[in-house]
This record gives structure tokens, sequence and C-alpha cells, in this order.
């Protein structure tokens, strides 16, 4: 017969579970000592005789006495077992007392703020000030109070001990809330009218709760070793009332330098080897408890919502062969894999391309194809987990160095000299604490012998070239001081300070409005004709790839299905996969979008003069991120609200929900007025509008199931039994065109697409009058962002809810919007039918946005790019 084997051990590997079960031992045996003291310790704790007589003192360890007898004649085995008890009362009375008061403390300051939040940080840090062992003692004698009890003793020691952990408990609570609470699956739920307790338990403690594992294991730890501390000062327990460790190790502090090395060592031990086995559950449970980490072997990602090619993948390439053409960077039968619990997982399957100097290569492919795994193997930045075989090689001035299996101390003068990357997300790519000078001038003095006031000219040139205004000044500029197209742009400054061979360029574009869009490719190509790098742009927008690559290679499933050059492949696409993808790609003006809605038909939304405004710094005067905005959508209407980073598009559709208050303006709903109201007053009206946000991963709360997402608005609005909660989730998901499988699935084991399906199966889960759609689909590929558009179309036809759709892709507009309206720095400056506010724009402005949308055509995106050239010329 099998014993049964608890989840976490199951759920734990390697040297994860080792840990785990080693330390799950050393407390266990602990805990049954303590339980188990006064049968396994064969004398009372004080005990110094017996009916043989008197013990002898600090007699060595023998069949009698097995740890021996310490200065006072009482057997050392005895008490180290005794004092097992005392030690666990104490922890858990302290643990216990300490997370009772300082997690929910943490909670409410941090979520609330305000002057609670100013006055209990100010009290905690106070306590916090003290060291924590002259805190720990000047509470006990004050709360001990002279008691002589083994019980007083306890409680005074616990009490003691918690004073000096409640502060670290809050700390901690307290800022993983202030981080938590902006997230946008909080927002969700105060969209969706949850409670503020609720939200504190089922989306704010449940996301920060992973780290009390931790904190109360650390905490043990600190627990044993104050109450030891407290004993060897004197100051803990009287020693007549329990035994106590500290107490031991004081009175053997003598006995140390005599030889009798008994009486020390096994207190000693014990008090090690409790910390030990604490801080191996702690921070083993810290990795096995979190669903994040969970991973379901044997299944994929997309569960057979998108469908599979009809054929084999065969590689189609159509290259034009030059004997002559010298590739700046050649890949051969390049693989990589990753080493999981399960099985490898193989990313990338024996690609092999090249580029040439002053060429644009550009690689194409859905997320999980494998393009940014082949680029940084390349650059050898793949995680230790990964294995790189085959060849990348390297060729300047005719000497070729092959990359892979290079080590990082052979990579490093390579690596930003020869080869450079501009990463995806330029945020996280540069450092926060330093000036984007400051990081310009490491890089270049990395390759360069130069001084300091040398690289810090080549600073300020590079900012110039890659425009960005007033470079003098702004290479002093922290990141967060940038925008994310001036961000990008220094990212590319660094890319190209040591004018590289090859630049490979992630994703440049990804979530830049269109505008910003143009220019960084534009700068890029610049680039490519003054200083003739090659340059390899992974990207999934085909309307970039039209508008500057030379050739175009074509991944999936971690293989190359297709190359040639860019005419070729929009004109005559070979692959089944490069077909579908190229179908799926939204055109400015491929197609007849829907027409306006019947005027007579109910206004669901009204916005009226809204104003918002945001306060500025000290002494800087406030920011007007809304001026004057008024809008109307009627049932069954789409508008798209559309325009640059930064003109209000998304602060006036977080302010139709409440989600942030007007300066002033009035927000109608349904005829209702819901501006100005707080979050209790807008509970009763939460069901009347919805709201899509941008990042899929982010708006869905990790700790919850999809079912238990879904339901979550019907819990709060809808007084329904628990079997027809669960009979609406599984029609919402069937609605959204995903298992009913899924609702037993969490966040992180759904692809993007899927989790946007989910976000839209909530955001309709009451039937709302309004949704509101902020960026859906900008972090979505072509093929999934298709789908997902189509079936918003199928539910708002089907369902009729007014909808303010928030874009900068225009394409996406012309293809689902009934009318259109165009912000620019916070104003409207053109509102009207889609077909004319595309087609024949009124405004500058709108005309510069409508131009600057490359379109999957390379043919037609030259005479754009051309058009647009003239309108900034223009402008």
């Amino acid at each position: 017969m099998r014993l049964p084997v608890p989840r976490v051990v199951r759920d734990s590997h390697g040297l994860q579970r080792f840990m785990l079960v080693l330390g799950i031992v050393i407390v266990l045996a602990f805990i049954l000592v303590a339980i188990l003291a006064p049968w396994i310790a064969p004398y009372d704790f004080n005990a110094d005789r017996d009916a043989g007589g008197v013990f002898g003192t600090q007699q060595a360890p023998s069949a009698d006495h097995w740890f021996g007898t310490n200065v006072g004649g009482t057997d050392v085995f005895s008490r180290v077992v005794y004092g097992a008890r005392t030690a666990v009362e104490v922890i858990v009375v302290a643990v216990v007392l300490s997370s009772l008061i300082g997690v929910p403390l943490g909670l409410v300051s941090g979520y609330l703020g305000g002057a609670l939040d100013r006055g209990l940080l100010l009290v905690m840090d106070a306590l916090y000030a003290f060291p924590s062992l002259l805190l720990a003692i000047v509470v006990s004698i004050v709360v001990s109070g002279g008691s002589s009890g083994a019980l007083g003793g306890i409680l005074a020691a616990a009490i003691s001990i918690t004073v000096v952990f409640v502060p670290q408990y809050y700390r901690v609570i307290r800022n993983a809330t202030v981080a938590v609470k902006v997230e946008p699956y909080v927002d969700a739920a105060r969209v969706a009218g949850v409670r503020t307790p609720r939200i504190l338990g089922r989306h704010v403690l449940a996301n920060v709760a992973q780290t009390l594992p931790v904190i109360a294991t650390l905490n043990a730890s600190e627990a044993i070793l104050t109450l030891a501390g407290l004993g060897f000062l004197g100051f803990g327990i009287e020693p007549s009332a329990a035994a106590e460790w500290g107490y031991d190790l004081n009175k053997a502090l003598s006995d140390a330098s005599n030889g009798i090395w008994w009486t020390g060592l096994f207190p000693g031990l014990a008090i090690v080897l409790v910390v030990l086995g604490v801080t191996l559950v702690g921070e083993s449970l810290n990795d096995v408890m979190n669903p994040l980490l969970r991973t379901r072997g044997g299944e994929a990602s997309e569960a057979a919502v998108e469908p599979e090619l009809d054929q084999a993948v065969e590689p189609t390439t159509t290259v034009a062969t030059d004997d002559r053409r010298v590739a700046a960077l050649s890949l051969t039968d390049l693989s990589v894999s990753f080493r999981t619990d399960g099985a490898p997982i193989r990313a990338v399957d024996r690609i092999s391309y090249d580029v040439a100097p002053g060429e644009v290569l550009a690689v194409v492919g859905e997320s999980g194809s494998g393009k940014s795994v082949s680029s940084r193997a390349v650059m050898g930045l793949l995680p230790g987990t990964a294995t790189a075989e085959g060849s990348a090689v390297l060729t300047r001035g005719g000497e070729q160095t092959e990359l892979i299996g290079l080590s990082d101390s052979a990579l490093r003068p390579i690596r930003g000299d020869q080869v450079s990357m501009v990463f995806q997300e330029p945020s996280t790519a540069l450092n926060p604490v330093h000036t984007v000078g400051a990081q310009l001038v490491e890089g270049i003095r990395a390759h360069r012998d130069v001084s300091k006031k040398e690289a810090r000219a080549r600073a300020v040139e590079l900012l110039e070239l890659v425009g960005l205004p007033d470079p003098e000044r702004r290479v002093d500029y922290y990141p967060h001081q940038l925008s994310g197209g001036q961000k990008q742009r220094v990212v590319i400054a660094m890319a190209i300070a040591c004018d590289p061979d090859v630049i490979i360029a992630d994703e440049p574009t990804t979530a830049l409005d269109v505008t910003v869009q143009a220019a960084i490719l534009e700068l890029l190509l610049s680039l490519r004709d003054r200083l003739g790098t090659a340059i390899v742009l992974i990207t999934h927008n085909m309307g970039v790839v039209a508008d500057v690559a030379d050739r175009v290679v074509v991944m999936y499933r971690g293989q190359v299905v297709e190359q040639a050059p860019v005419h070729e492949l929009f004109a005559a696409p070979q692959h089944p996969y490069t077909q579908r993808l190229l179908d799926a790609v939204p055109h400015l003006g491929a197609e007849d979008g829907p027409g306006e809605v019947d005027p007579s038909a109910d206004v669901v939304l009204e916005v009226e003069n809204l104003v918002v405004e945001f306060p500025g710094g000290f002494g800087e005067p406030s920011f007007r991120a809304v001026d004057d905005v008024s809008l109307t959508i009627r049932r069954g209407e789409v508008l798209a609200l559309v325009g640059e980073s930064g003109s209000g598009k998304s602060t006036v559709g977080r302010t139709t929900v409440g989600l942030q208050q007007p300066t002033s303006g009035l927000v109608r709903v349904s005829g209702t007025t819901v501006s100005g109201l707080s979050d209790r007053q807008l509970r009763p009206m939460r069901e009347r509008f919805g709201f899509v946000f941008q990042d899929p991963a982010a708006s869905l709360n990790p700790r919850l199931s999809i079912g238990q997402t879904l339901a979550e608005p019907l819990h709060v609005h809808r007084d329904l039994p628990a079997a027809e909660v669960q009979q609406r989730v599984r029609t919402l998901l069937e609605d959204v065109e995903l298992p009913a499988a899924f609702a037993e699935r969490y966040p992180h084991e759904l692809s993007g697409g899927q989790r946007q399906r989910v976000s839209l199966a909530r955001a309709i889960a009451l039937d709302p009058d309004l949704l509101i759609a902020d960026e859906p689909t900008s972090a979505l590929d072509v093929s999934v962002q298709a789908r997902v558009l189509e079936l918003f179309v199928e539910l708002q036809q089907r369902r009729g809810f007014a909808c303010l759709f928030i874009t900068h892709d225009l394409a996406v507009v012309d293809r689902l919007a009934n009318r259109v309206a165009v912000m620019q720095a916070g104003r409207l400056v053109e509102v009207g039918p889609r077909a004319q506010v595309l087609g024949s724009p009124a405004e500058d402005y709108t005309r510069r946005l409508v131009a600057a949308v490359p379109v999957p055509d390379p043919v037609e995106q030259q005479r754009r790019r051309a058009e647009h050239a003239q309108l900034l010329v223009e402008g």
C-alpha cells in the first residue's frame, strides 16, 4: 500500500522537492518532539535527581544521560526536548499574532492610502528603527510584569516578538498592495462593481499572499533567535517555569573554555536545525504554491482553437542566388531546445537564413514561432535552461566568427560592437536608476578607449542622430522622463553607438502609435543607408514588413517555412501558413466597413464638455489630459476613438466607467449621470457597462481560474444558484468560442488570444449597455487579432451594445467602426462617419495619421511613404 503524498510535494521537482521534503521532515520532527516531550524526555526539564539519587554535575554523554548533564545537574537531553516545546509555542503564537495584525493593516493602508497610510507608515517606521532585540527586551519587561508562570512567560515572549514582527508584515504587504492595486485586473473588479472587502481579499491579498510563507518562515527563524537572545541575556522566560535554549547557552559559556562541549553543543544544534527546517519549507512553498509556475504537461496552449495547417511544414524558398553575395550574418541549421521538468521543448528547429550588408531582412511569424529565441541565440542571451546547436557565423572584413558556443567572455567584445540588439520593450531595456547618457557612455567606453568627456560628446551626437529633441539637455534625462517613442530612439542610439555590422531589431514598433512607428522605421532605414548596416527586423506587423524589408523569412512553430524577396512574397505567397498570415492582416481601405447606425436609436453614452486634469509636481501647473470633449454613442454603434499616445483616449474611456473622476463635465450612461459618483454610488449601475483592457495578461487575476473570473460579476449583481452560475460561465465560454474545460484553467495557461477572449466574455457577462475596449488587440498577433475582431463584431451585432473602441490602429478602425473621433493633445479635432474621416479627412492631423499607417502591400506602401513625407514637409 502506497502512502498518500501531499500535493505540494507532488507539484515540486528535483532539488526543489529535496529541499521541501528535508525541511518538512526537520520541522515535523521538532513539532512531534514538542508535542510528545513528556513521553520522550526521560526526566523533567528541571529534575536533578531520581529514585537512584542526585545526578552528577557536568557529566559527559552516557547511556544514562545521552547528552550529558549541565552545571546545575539537570539532564541536557530533557532540557533540549522541553526547549523544543517552548520554542514551538512561542513561534506559533508570535507568527499568528504578527500576521493577524500586520497583514490587514498593510492591506488597508496600501489600498486606501491618504492620511491613514501616512500615519501608519510613521508608526511602523518608528518601530522598525529600533534594534529588534532591544525592542523585544523593552516589550518583554513591560508585558511580563514580573510574571513567573509558564503561560505568562510564553505569552510575554510571544508578544514581545510580535511587536518586532508586525512592522515587517506591514511593510511587505503594504508595498505589495500599492503595486497590485494599480493592476488592470483590480480595475476590472472595480468596473464589475466588486466591493472593497472582496477586492482586498480575492484580488489584492491573493496576489500578495505568496510572500507570506517566506515572511512567516523567516520570522519563525528570527523568533527562535530572538527568543534565544532574550533567554541568553536573562530577559526570557523564568528558568524554573520552562526550558529555554538561550538560557542553556548562557549557562554553557563558562563550560566551553573548560572543554565541556556538550552543554552548549546540543541546544545550539537544535536552534540551527529548526532555523534550517523552517527556511527550507518556506522558500520551497513560495515556488510550489504559485500557480504561475504550474504547467500542464502535454497540452498545447492554443488547445485546438487555431486550426492546423492542411499540410506538413515544408519550407518554400524563392531566393535569388548570387555567388558574389557576402552575408554579414549567416545562420545554418540553428536549433534551440529548452530543458523542462517534462520533456525538452525545441523552440527553434534547424533554421537557416542570412542577411547581407545594407539589407533589411524581416523575420515574421506569430508569437511562439521562434523569432526572438533565434536572435537571442545569436547574441548568447539564452537562459541557462537552453541549448543551442548549429551555426551562426558573423563576417567582418573577410574574417568569420562562429557565435554559437562562445563563452560570455568571448562574446562580450562582439556584443554592441559587431552585433547589437534593439529590444522590444524600451522601458525594461533601459536602467531606471541611470540617465540615458550614462547608459550610452557605459556602452561606448566598453568598446572604445575614450575619456568620459569624449564618450559623453558621442552620446549627444548619437541622440541627435536618432532624432531626439534637444539632445544636449535630454542626455541627462532618466528613462521615465521620456515618452515611449523617445525611449525607443535611445535604445536604437545604444545599438548603433559603435557602428555595428548587424542590428537585430526585435519588434521595435510594437505598441507604438502610427506616427511614432513611422518615425522609428524612417530612422532604421536612414541608418541602413548611412552606415551600410545589415538589419534583422523581427516583427509580426506585415505592414511594417512591406514598408522597410528587402527580403522576408517566415517562421512557423520553430521552422522556416518560406523565404522570398518582399515583393514576391506579398504578390504570390507559396506556403499555406504565409497565405493565411497575409489574409489575416487588416488593410486600410481594403473593404467596406459598417455604415452609420439609425439616428433614432437610443443614446447610450453621452459625454458633455469633459475635462480631466492631473496635478503637477511641486511648483508645477496641473496637466490637462482631456480638454472639453463631447461625444455620443447610440445603441448598436461602434465609435472608434483614435489618436497618438498621450492624446487622452484612455483617460476618456476610464472616466466613462468611473475609474477616473472628471475635473468638470458630465458623463451619462443610458440617461443616468455617472460622473462624480463614488465607487459605492456607482456599484448598482456597474452592470450597465463592461471594459476590455489593453493587456489581456495583466487584466486577468493570475490567482483566479477562468471560471472564477467569469463568475465574479454574476455573484456581485445576480442572485443565482451555483449550478446556474456554472451554466452561465459555460455559455460565456461558448460565446467566445472557448471550450468549457477552460473554466478550470488559470490565465497563464492560455495564449494571448485566448486570454483576450476571456476578457471579452467577462465584459459581456451582464449584457451591458456600453462596452469600453481600450486597445484590445494591440498586443496580439495578426491572425489571432483577426479572429478576436470577428468575434467582437459577431457579439456586438448579436447583443447590440454600444461600444467606445479606443485604438491607434486605423486599419482595425476601418474594419469595425461606424464613426470615428480623432483626438490630439486632449481635444477632439474631428468626428464623423468612418468612410469620411478615413477616406477624406478634413483635418491635417487626421491626414497625417492616415498617411502614417503602413499597408501590407510593398507597391502601395511606397506611394504612401512618399505621400506621408510630403505631408510632413507641408506640416
